[in-house]
């Protein structure tokens, strides 16, 4: 082999090796996000999660109430909309891991072809502007801690 050679295979050998050990290696799996920007006609928050959770002390189940022993919170939008439109009706089943969830706002599995008496009633459930302010807004003021009341709005929505 030429000598010319040697530092390319080594090289290309050094990056194999490297490779092998990355992807051998398990992927670090993050608790829980740091951060969630939540976009909205306010203006979009930037909800501290990391900050909620380790330093508060808050549980999951204190802000996420999925209903479904031992599975791991989903999106709030699966079940709490922007609307309760067409497109939310069209795609809100595929936001959920499995059926069980869909017992939490239908009397039984539904079908695709239900009767509108057999949907849940939309002005009953919560967008997600309301399930947000309810649920951000109610803590804090029951907590005596953040911002809530309607003189607060600019300090979680940024303009």
């Amino acid at each position: 082999m030429h000598k010319r050679y040697v530092p390319i295979v080594v090289t290309i050998a050094v990056l194999l090796a490297v490779a092998i050990v990355g992807y051998s290696q398990p992927p670090v799996v993050q608790k829980s996000p740091t951060r969630v920007l939540m976009v909205n006609n306010g203006g979009r928050v930037f909800f501290t999660h990391a900050i909620h959770a380790d330093d508060y002390g808050y549980d999951c189940a204190d802000c996420h109430h999925d209903g479904v022993e031992g599975a791991e919170p989903i999106a709030c939008g699966s079940c709490h909309p922007k609307a309760f439109d067409g497109l939310f009706k069209e795609v809100h089943q595929r936001a959920f891991p499995s059926k069980e969830y869909c017992e939490r706002c239908h009397d039984s599995e539904p079908v695709s072809s239900m009767s509108d008496d057999e949907r849940p009633d939309s002005d009953m459930l919560l967008t997600r502007a309301d399930a947000f302010h309810g649920q951000c807004m109610d803590c804090h003021k029951a907590e005596d801690a953040g911002p809530y009341g309607e003189e607060s709005c600019s300090t979680c929505h940024a303009k």
